[in-house]
């Protein structure tokens, strides 16, 4: 018996040594290419549609987020739409990303390559980098050096697991041909993880990829996982906004060279 004792604790040492970055690397390799798809809400009346995708190569990955809404903010109705494209390497490390914001607010786009591959990550991508790189485990957190597309800055942000269960998510619809609309078909439970930060008031839950399964702000707008259509399905607020010439930038996003260490 005590053999055997002696060898777990050899094993549970191997694997609490591995360093942070080399942990979020092994979890990486493990990444399932999958597309979610996301129905928002303000108010509890549906306003528009995300999607987040993940594609993966034996070199490469891509992580890809698109959100298009009409939301009234200060009493004003206007569309929103924008795009995260980022890629990355097999280990989770940020090759270059672009972030494109349209609607009423837009176009701009903003293209970025961190400069000295110094372990920057995005704001969508942290998350993922915090649930892949070690145990789903209430109150662990990790620091991570994020840039923040509204201030253009890079900015260390602490992300803790703060609670974990299982939530309801609706995973195939069926057409109502009487109401004329897409209605939930099957719902499964998906184990999920609420992730939060020091500044941020965010509610958001995670899935153990780090992926979004749902979100809320105080302000009123969240935003839920569900079923293709459902998400996709049109609504009287999600109409096309005004074009106007792109503002375009590009940016060397940069930060020492601690990101990702975990925090206690």
């Amino acid at each position: 018996m005590g053999v055997w004792v002696a060898a777990l604790l050899l094993l549970w040492h191997r694997r609490t040594a591995i360093p942070p970055a080399e942990r979020l690397a092994m979890g990486a390799m493990h990444l399932a290419p999958v597309t979610y798809y996301y129905a928002l809400f303000q108010g509890g009346n549906k306003i528009g549609v995300a999607s987040s995708a993940v594609d993966t190569s034996n070199r490469t990955m891509r992580v890809t987020d698109i959100v298009s809404a009409r939301t009234v903010v200060y009493g004003d109705s206007q569309t929103v739409s924008g795009s995260s494209t980022a890629y990355l390497t097999r280990g989770f490390a940020l090759d270059s990303f672009a972030l494109a914001l349209g609607g009423d607010q837009g176009p701009f786009r903003l293209t970025g390559v961190p400069k000295g591959r110094a372990g920057v990550t995005l704001p969508t991508l942290a998350p993922m980098a915090l649930m892949l790189s070690g145990d789903a485990t209430v109150g662990r957190a990790g620091m991570y050096w994020v840039f923040n597309p509204l201030s253009q800055r890079v900015e260390l942000t602490t992300l803790r697991i703060t609670a974990e269960s299982l939530l309801t998510v609706v995973d195939s619809a069926r057409y109502d041909s009487v109401r004329k609309a897409w209605l939930p078909a099957r719902s499964d439970t998906v184990r999920a993880w609420a992730i939060s930060t020091p500044t941020a008031s965010l509610n958001a839950w995670v899935d153990a990829d780090g992926r979004i399964v749902s979100a809320s702000e105080p302000g009123g707008l969240s935003i839920t996982r569900t079923a293709y259509e459902i998400a996709t399905a049109k609504s009287p607020g999600m109409t096309p906004g005004t074009t106007r010439a792109t503002t375009r930038r590009r940016v060397r996003a940069e930060a020492p060279s601690v990101a990702g260490n975990n925090a206690r």
